[in-house]
């Protein structure tokens, strides 16, 4: 049942309560997990809801083009788009599309103009529009709505009147599906080689690491062109640093750091593992989208990446694909690993904000939940997930292992600066190209957050 009164003043679902809910989805069915107004796009916001008062629930009537930019490059969001035009065939879709790379460096400016697209796909950055009123304040439609009990997630997009912290403060979308990191694995490959999974730590990993290697194979398949390194960066942060030191600078609390002891370990062993040979060779040379496709045609015997490669994989390898979590790093200890979702926000531009909002709340939907299980991602509505096997079986179960032990961290890229991205990339080329020492690639992490967070 939906709440009728407004939520806290914070306005957004806490860790504790996303993870509590989430394992109640998951003891109730499988789970799967992995991101214009009138007719003129960009229209002003003559029609956008006040800052104070009630909102509608109601479906706007009349003919209704909404201008959505994305860069979603599974099926999730055309999928969407096109199930919600089908229960609501007065509203109709413009999707303007661009490739990842392009979109992270256009989106505020695309955002920031007078024709800014009604609904956005977040990426980090985007929080800089919070402070300049350019993104919607979508809390009051969240407590209409009753977004805190449809929706995982919401807390990372939730953010401080200036943007510059996340988890409190107002909310500023929704997410359409989840995701979280794993480490992908190639069965056949596994079978020739002897070894077991999944292996019971961080240290039992490595070594399978290096019997792949030891027999000629490439042990971790990645791409760092791009930053790719950073999916076995984040989960190794997961592994290793407290779950408060983690969120604190994820989220950019003042005073948090990432240069303590755990963290140190954690790098010097993603340097390691590069040094040693088990990764991808050349690998600043590769983008993480063709490691994907790589693997996916049987080149290597693992990889750590997000359930958002899930549908790629398990088309490419068939019944060769499978996947388990990130081991701990103590035997028996808590499963804990790195996720996030696709979220959409919506312009304060936006003559559409009603239509806007009721294509999110669509997203929390029995309808929507096949179109993002399709893609590989967790819906929020477990109870309608179709039942999986195969790869995307062991992404639900994945999944329930995770949420069982609490363990989802967010990208330490997402949150803490709007240019920690490009910082992270730089940095993981770097440190892979044996340009800068672990210390140093710390470091110069944090100079990003302190010059940041001031």
């Amino acid at each position: 049942m939906r709440p009728t009164s407004p939520p806290p003043a914070s306005g957004h679902l806490s860790r504790r309560t996303l993870l509590a809910s989430a394992a109640a989805l998951a003891a109730g069915a499988p789970l799967l997990a992995a991101c214009g107004s009138s007719l003129t796009p960009g229209a002003k916001s003559s029609a956008a809801p006040s800052s104070s008062g009630p909102v509608s629930t109601a479906v706007p009537a009349g003919k209704i083009t909404l201008v959505v930019a994305d860069a979603d490059d599974t099926t999730m969001t055309p999928g969407l788009l096109a199930a919600f035009h089908a229960k609501h065939p007065d509203i109709s879709f413009k999707r303007q599309y661009t490739g990842w790379d392009d979109y992270l460096k256009s989106v505020n400016t695309t955002m920031s103009a007078d024709s800014a697209p009604d609904i956005a796909q977040f990426v980090s950055g985007m929080q800089n529009l919070v402070k300049g009123g350019l993104l919607l304040d979508m809390s009051r439609y969240g407590a209409a709505y009753g977004w805190a009990d449809t929706f995982p997630g919401l807390d990372q997009i939730t953010f401080s009147a200036d943007g510059r912290t996340t988890g409190t403060g107002a909310l500023y979308g929704a997410p359409g599906g989840l995701s979280y990191e794993g480490v992908y694995y190639n069965k056949s490959r596994v079978k020739k080689l002897g070894i077991t999974v999944p292996p019971a730590t961080v240290a039992e990993l490595e070594e399978l690491f290096a019997r792949a290697r030891a027999a000629g194979e490439t042990a971790l398949v990645a791409g760092n062109l791009d930053g790719g390194l950073n999916h076995p960066f984040n989960v190794l942060l997961s592994a290793y640093l407290k779950p408060s030191d983690r969120q604190a600078w994820a989220f950019g609390r003042k005073g948090a750091k990432i240069t303590g002891p755990e963290a140190v370990t954690a790098a010097t062993t993603l340097k390691r593992w590069v040094d040693q040979g088990y990764v991808t060779p050349k690998v600043n040379g590769v983008s993480d989208n063709d490691a994907t496709a790589a693997f996916a045609k049987g080149e290597g015997v693992f990889r750590i990446s997000g359930n958002w490669a899930a549908a790629a994989v398990a088309k490419g390898q068939g019944a060769d694909a499978g996947l388990f979590p990130m081991p701990p790093v103590t035997a028996g200890g808590p499963l804990r690993t790195t996720g996030a979702g696709v979220y959409y926000c919506v312009s304060s531009r936006t003559e559409n904000a009603a239509a806007a909002a009721a294509f999110l709340d669509f997203c929390a939907t029995g309808q929507a939940a096949p179109v993002i299980a399709k893609a590989g991602f967790m819906a929020p509505d477990a109870s309608a997930m179709p039942a999986q096997s195969g790869l995307l079986g062991d992404v639900a179960a994945g999944w329930q292992s995770i949420v069982k032990d609490a363990g989802l961290e967010p990208f330490i890229q997402n949150a803490s600066t709007p240019t920690m991205p490009d910082t992270l990339t730089t940095q993981l080329q770097l440190l892979a190209g044996g340009k800068v020492s672990v210390e140093k690639f710390l470091a110069a992490l944090q100079a990003d957050f302190d010059q940041y967070h001031s």
